[in-house]
């Protein structure tokens, strides 16, 4: 790909002695250490070949010779390599550049040959063309920021530079949030090159950038990026690799990253997750999580571009196939079809190109959670992507339900996020915000088995309306006296529900999910309709203890508790009313990632 009219040549320093990395550095360079079978520098060219650089100048110094051999004129590798030795003594970084002048033709992207980042290049030119800036520097995230040097930037000008174990390093730090460091990527003007003192060690870190400060322009790089010092960063590099988060056409490994979020089951205590009544009282949910999964599929790209498909379950068993395609993802736009995938990338804001599959085993406002499920695992394999800052459960969590709540506008409790995310039987404890506690139920095999065989999940029609309407609807009522009284009542009969799950005490668990549901009808008087009703009242004739629709309002899924060995009969009662049983298990383990070599 030709980046710009001006042609950049790539000067790769790679004349350090690398004395942490010994004895592995005693015979080579640094960054010609193997991962897999290929020198580290093999991985660096590549990544610059990827963007259109074909010109490339290699300082080279220690061990020298050794680079030179390996990697010849680089048309082995479809590029053109010219190398620049320091002969009499190491040079530094700038005097290291200053020694390849002559072979310099114009503008350089200048990098250290012991830092991988996954930056645009194609970006950070054309922002340091705009700007029309004498030098650029990436700067990204610190990885180790108390032992890194730090730098300050205010609107894309680099302000001020921390050296490590000074005192303005610790002050900095103590005040940062999200300190920024020096990512080992620069382009420099050819006449500032000139300016640097020919034949002296001249260290760019140290004498050059303190000269420059002011005058620096910033590009700030959210990707990929691992500064290599020691033989654990090496391990770290040789782990990510493989773990796939290096773009094939550069690690060699072609990986599919994968997940699953299971939906849910609701015992009781729905709505009394919602805001306001969640802050000003408390609220609950006791749910269970069930072998019915959102799927997550992720392919890393060698460009920028998204390719979004998603087979969607309809009412009817069938899928309903959805594609779409971004070539980078600024294109995307908040809208149907797949809004809610797209918001979550969105939200996660990748900084890689990949072809995305999204696939659920249940059908939307199926009262199952369903919506968090596909936000979750989509979730699950962007965070997997990422080198730094990767979300923990908690994190996860809270993000899929700042996605519906503020990104999608469907207005809700968390139980569903939390549910799908941990995974399990448990209470969760709601005290307004993020303030979310969970107490799973670690139950006996010989007592789950029991509570599955008596409990019957039947898929209902579709009504009217949607269940955020229904929660919005919901939660204006908590004003009202006899809905906060049955609120509160919710609340009671599921701590009570818990109660007895723990100690076996099967019966009384369904009779409770009975009396639940009657509270929850009074609460919100759209969560049924006479039809609905009718079905609750021919369950309960064929053995139905307790029965309740999950879901909001709008459409979902009955749920039974039977008496024992009345389930077949309740099935086929309900069989001639159009309603079909969904065979499940619980699932106790919630979101999970992993990887598939391809």
């Amino acid at each position: 790909m030709e980046l710009q009219k001006k042609k950049y040549q790539a000067v790769i320093l790679v004349g350090g002695l690398g004395t942490r990395l010994r004895p592995h550095t005693q015979t080579v360079p640094k960054p010609m250490v193997e991962i897999d079978g290929r020198p580290f520098l093999e991985f660096k060219i590549e990544s610059l070949k990827k963007h259109g650089i074909s010109d490339f100048i290699l300082c080279v110094g220690h061990l020298g010779n050794i680079v030179q051999e390996y990697f010849g004129d680089g048309k082995r590798l479809g590029i053109s390599i010219q190398y620049s030795y320091e002969i009499e003594q190491l040079l530094g970084t700038a005097g290291a550049i200053r020694n390849a002048l002559p072979l310099i033709v114009e503008d350089i992207v200048v990098t250290n040959g012991d830092t991988f980042l996954d930056v645009d290049l194609e970006k950070v030119i054309k922002s340091h063309e705009q700007q029309k800036a004498y030098f650029t520097m990436v700067v990204a995230p610190a990885t180790h920021p108390k032992t890194q040097e730090l730098v300050e930037i205010d609107n894309n000008k680099i302000t001020r530079l921390h050296k490590r174990e000074t005192s303005e390093h610790q002050d900095h730090l103590a005040k940062t949030k999200e300190p920024l460091v020096n990512a080992g990527l620069y382009i420099l003007n050819k006449s500032l090159i000139g300016e640097i003192p020919q034949g002296k060690k001249i260290s760019l870190e140290q004498e050059v950038f303190p000269q420059l400060v002011g005058n620096m322009h910033a590009f700030l790089h959210q990707g990929y990026m691992l500064d290599i010092a020691d033989e654990q960063d090496w391990a770290e590099f040789k782990t990510d690799v493989r773990a796939g988060l290096i773009i094939p056409s550069i690690s060699g490994h072609k990986k599919a990253i994968r997940s699953r979020a299971p939906v849910r089951i609701t015992f009781g205590g729905g709505g009394t997750d919602m805001a306001p009544y969640d802050a000003e009282y408390g609220g609950v949910a006791l749910n269970a999580t069930i072998n019915r999964y959102a799927y997550a599929t992720l392919r890393l790209r060698d460009d920028k571009r998204i390719n979004l498909k998603s087979d969607i379950i309809n009412m009817y068993g069938g899928f309903e196939t959805y594609q779409q395609s971004f070539e980078e993802i600024q294109e995307i736009k908040s809208e149907e079809p797949l809004r809610i995938i797209k918001e979550t990338i969105l939200e996660m804001n990748p900084q890689h190109g990949f072809d995305l599959y999204v696939r659920s085993d249940v059908p939307p406002r199926s009262g199952l959670g369903a919506s968090a499920s596909v936000c979750v695992s989509v979730i699950g394999v962007l965070n997997h992507l990422r080198k730094k800052n990767r979300l923990n459960r908690y994190e996860i969590a809270e993000t899929a339900f700042r996605i519906e709540d503020l990104r999608l506008k469907n207005k809700g409790g968390r139980q569903d996020q939390y549910a799908t995310t941990f995974g399990g039987i448990a209470l969760h404890e709601f005290s307004g915000g993020n303030k979310v506690r969970i107490h799973r139920i670690e139950a006996k095999k010989d007592q789950l088995l029991e509570l599955e065989k008596n409990l019957i999940i039947l898929s209902a029609p579709r009504r009217a309306g949607s269940s955020g309407e229904a929660h919005e609807n919901g939660a204006r009522l908590v004003e009202e006296a006899e809905r906060l009284k049955s609120l509160h009542a919710i609340k009671e009969i599921a701590k009570e529900m818990e109660f007895n799950l723990r100690r076996g005490n099967l019966r009384k668990f369904g009779l409770l999910m009975r009396e639940g549901w009657i509270h929850k009808k009074n609460f919100n008087p759209s969560a049924t309709d006479l039809y609905v009703d009718a079905l609750v009242d021919e369950a309960q004739k064929n053995g139905a203890i307790g029965v309740r629709l999950m879901g909001a309002g709008g459409a979902g899924n009955l749920l039974i508790f039977s008496e024992q060995d009345k389930e077949h009969k309740i099935k086929e009662v309900l069989a001639e009313k159009g309603l079909k049983p969904i065979e499940f298990s619980f699932d106790l383990d919630g979101l999970i990632v992993w990887e598939v070599d391809e």
